[in-house]
């Protein structure tokens, strides 16, 4: 019988990072090599705008959330909310809405006026049941 360990949700820490790579496969096919990972952690963790949090189980890293805080040139700050990821074992259960609460909740205590975000269409349900509202039409264009 699997040992029923409660959900914590927490700042991500170095020791997190290679379970976060790989959990992001899920929704990205880019996979950076391990040897880079000191590198990329080195210049992550140096933005002082950019908040990521994990969804521990155990020691088991079932998901990941980012927010960046942008300073808007009239002054208010907003947060843009990134990568919201579960497990797939552990979807519908309330992870990913812990992990949005959680990135809200940063941007509320950094003074954000406002709190966006970027989904597929397959989303929007999930996102609207955190309390966000459909609002525009986003567009993006890869560098090449």
């Amino acid at each position: 019988m699997e040992k029923a360990y409660p959900v914590i949700i927490e700042p991500l820490n170095y020791q997190h990072l290679e379970q976060v790579i790989l959990l992001l496969q899920n929704v990205s096919t880019y996979l950076p090599p391990v040897r880079c990972h000191n590198e990329i952690w080195t210049a992550f963790q140096s933005q002082s705008n950019v908040h990521s949090v994990v969804a521990i189980k155990g020691d088991i890293v079932i998901g990941y959330g980012s927010i960046i805080i942008e300073l808007k040139i009239r002054g208010g700050k907003m947060g843009h909310i990134e990568d919201i990821v579960s497990h797939p074992n552990q979807r519908n259960k309330g992870i990913g809405k812990m992990i949005v609460s959680a990135l809200y909740d940063i941007a509320r205590s950094k003074s954000c006026y406002k709190v966006s975000l970027q989904c597929q269409q397959h989303n929007i349900s999930f996102y609207e049941k955190c309390d966000f509202k459909l609002s525009g039409t986003t567009m993006q264009r890869f560098i090449e």
